[in-house]
Parts: structure tokens; sequence; C-alpha cells
């Protein structure tokens, strides 16, 4: 056996580099690990997305222990590498069947190969070189408890198969966005013919972004007979990344229309709020600066909660059992996704706001959301951007605090 294992490392070595992440070893072509991540690539891997790896082991964890508690069967639609697979096997021993495929040969190839480096062949687990819809479509049978779709650039052409596939009830599918410029408003009329939503490019587009994918992955569902309730939405390294849980009951689909909405933002004054109603029937004018012709909207998105503050208390609790290099990182996003649940729509970058009220320097955040609580209003930090907050004070008021302390 160590022979062999030699053999095979001497002729990897020749075209391939040996990498490291968390506990997991894993093989990778050496003319893609310097090169941009890109379709490009013999095999598709981009290192700096390896907290959404962190974060979806830690998900699946989670998963298990709140949801799920029985051996799951997980599907992982594109894995490339298969180091996502990888550490799935590694860090989640709860695992009765595991579909690793991506549909490059060359990188079922190196699936294949990672698989033995780490010692990880076994009868739970399957490669498969198939299209991600195709075998989705086959294992709709076989219920899997997890799906993971995490594709270059947009995941749209594979949610629906994704639900078609998916446990009716506490299932997990686990969806990453790329393309972000089409989410985040810059190439608005791609977003509109993807997502059936009108984005727009504004300080708080991120989260824009995020919420019109979120409305996107739901609405699918519900054509599948299914809902979703979000347990953890991301933005880091220009990837967007949703955990949500699937539910069957037609009443509680019904109420999960009050989800769906819009944004209306006022580029004049930076006014904005969220509705339900269409923004076409009430758009007539700025309620903060009476101006006619600056309101502008984005939408059909989801406006409510982007997270579940019981999921993420055990996504922490995971994370703090563990010894990630992003451990910090990931412990501040949770955290400060806890603090912004419960807040409302959008968030006010202080950088772009004093800018725009000339300011002659920029207050610190913990001042700013000190003062806003002394008020009796809420006032948190964002995942989104480390510059900004979410409140619930009107921007007339938040621009008096900014002026009076600058």
């Amino acid at each position: 056996m160590r022979n062999s294992k030699n053999h095979l490392d001497q002729k990897l070595d020749k075209q391939m580099i040996r990498k490291t992440e968390g506990d997991t070893q894993f093989y990778l072509y050496k003319d893609d690990e310097k090169a941009i991540p890109s379709k490009a690539m013999d095999v598709f891997y981009n290192e700096k997305m390896v907290i959404n790896r962190d974060l979806s082991c830690l998900g699946v964890l989670a998963y298990n222990k709140l949801f799920n508690k029985d051996k799951l069967r997980i599907v992982d639609c594109m894995a490339a590498s298969g180091i996502g697979a990888l550490r799935f096997l590694k860090e989640c021993e709860n695992i009765d069947k595991i579909v690793i495929n991506d549909i490059n040969p060359s990188a079922v190839a190196l699936i294949k190969d990672n698989l033995k480096l780490n010692e990880l062949e076994s009868e739970k687990i399957f490669v498969t070189q198939k299209d991600a819809n195709q075998l989705l479509l086959e294992l709709a049978r076989d219920n899997p408890n997890v799906i993971n779709i995490d594709p270059f650039g947009t995941p749209n052409l594979y949610v629906d198969a994704a639900f078609k596939a998916i446990q009716k009830k506490n299932g997990l599918v686990c969806v990453t966005a790329t393309d972000t410029a089409v989410l985040f408003g810059i190439r608005p009329h791609v977003c509109i013919r993807k997502y059936m939503s009108k984005p727009l490019h504004v300080e708080y587009t991120k989260e824009i972004g995020a919420r019109i994918l979120l409305y996107f992955i739901s609405r699918i569902a519900n054509i599948n007979k299914l809902g979703i309730t979000p347990l953890l939405t991301f933005y880091s390294n220009h990837f967007i990344r949703i955990f949500a849980l699937t539910f069957k009951s037609k009443e509680k689909i019904t109420k999960s229309f009050s989800n769906y909405g819009y944004i209306i933002h006022c580029r004049e004054c930076g006014f904005r709020t969220s509705q339900t109603i269409n923004p076409i029937e009430t758009i007539v004018l700025c309620p903060s600066c009476e101006n006619k012709k600056s309101l502008t909207y984005a939408g059909p998105l989801w406006v409510g909660a982007i997270h579940d503050s019981t999921f993420l208390h055990h996504v922490i609790a995971e994370n703090n059992a563990r010894y990630y290099k992003s451990k910090k990182k990931i412990e501040k996003l949770l955290n400060f996704g806890l603090q912004e649940n419960a807040m409302p729509v959008s968030f006010y970058n202080l950088h772009k706001l004093c800018r725009a009220l000339k300011c002659s320097s920029v207050p610190k955040i913990e001042q700013v959301i000190q003062i806003i609580k002394e008020f009796e209003y809420e006032a948190t930090r964002t995942h989104f951007d480390p510059l900004s907050i979410k409140t619930d004070i009107s921007i007339e008021n938040l621009k008096k605090i900014i002026l009076k302390i600058t």
C-alpha cells in the first residue's frame, strides 16, 4: 500500500502541487495554483473562498444537531478539486452517503486522486461526472438532506433541480453566487433576466444583491411546493452564500409571502425604506426631501430576516471548537449577523455619508452607534460592510448626529 501511494505521489508531483486546508490535504494542478480564478483553469479553485468552505462545514454540523440528527446524505454538485466534499468527509463524521460530482473529467480524476491521498475511499462515497441538473433529477427519489450548489457565476440554472431533489422538510440547500456584478446592479438588465428582480447600485448594494438571491431561491422553492427559512446569508470576497432550510406546509408558504417586497430609495437625500406593496402604486415623492424625480426602487426581493439566530449560535459554538485560519473572521461575521438580524433593510456607509455632508472628519462607528442608542433608537454594525451601520433612526436625524460630532 505504501509503495503504491509513493508511486502515486511521484506521478502526481510532476503535474501537481500538494496543498492543505484545515486538516485536509489535496492536490491541485500546478498551472492552476497561481491562476486568477476563472473557467479557463483546468480545475477550478479559489483560495480566497476558504471561508465559504469553513462555514459550509460549520453549517452542516450545526444543521445535523438542530434539524436532522440522522446520518446525512450530501450532494456536492460542482465539486471541482473536491476540497469542499473532502472536508465534509473529514470534519462531519455523521455522513451516510456523499455524491461528489463535476462535469469536468479533469476534475473527476483529481477528486479520485484526492480521495486516495486522504485515504477516504469507502462504499459511502460516490464520484460522478454528470451535468448537475441531470444528477439532481436522478437523485430526486433519494431525497438528499444537504445539496451544495457552488458554481462559477450564477446558480440560477440549478436551483429548480435542487428543490426537486432535496428532502422536502428540513432539507438544507446551500447556494453560492459569484456573479456579483449582476446582483449588485452593475448589469441591471442581466439581473432582471436571471433573477426576475430589479437591482440597485447604491451604498448597500451588497445587501440588496443578497436579498434578490434569497427571493429568487424562495420563489423557485414555491414553484416546487416548498418554502425556505434563511439560516445564514453572507457576503465575502466577491461572493454571496446562502444556507436555507426547506418546509412544505402550504399555510406557512402563504405566510412567507410577507417576506417578499421592495426597497424604495431616494438618490437625492439617501432616504430608503422597504415595503411589501408594489412601488409603482406608491412612488410619488420622497417623504424626506420631497423630490419628485429622485425616487427609485429595487425588487422584488426578500425583506424579512436573512439569518436564523439559533442557527448562528450553533455555528458560533462549532467555530469555537475548531482551529481554522479564518476563525476570528468567521466569529466577527457571525456576531455581526446576530446584531443585524432584527434591524431594518439597508445600511449607511459613514465615509460616504460624511463625504456627502462635507464633514472635515469621519467619526468612529462605535461613537455613532452609542449616540443613536442614547436617543433610544437601535443601531448595529453589519457584516456586509465594515465601514457601515444599520439603524432604525431616520436619515435626517442620522445626518444631524454626524454633523454635530464632526
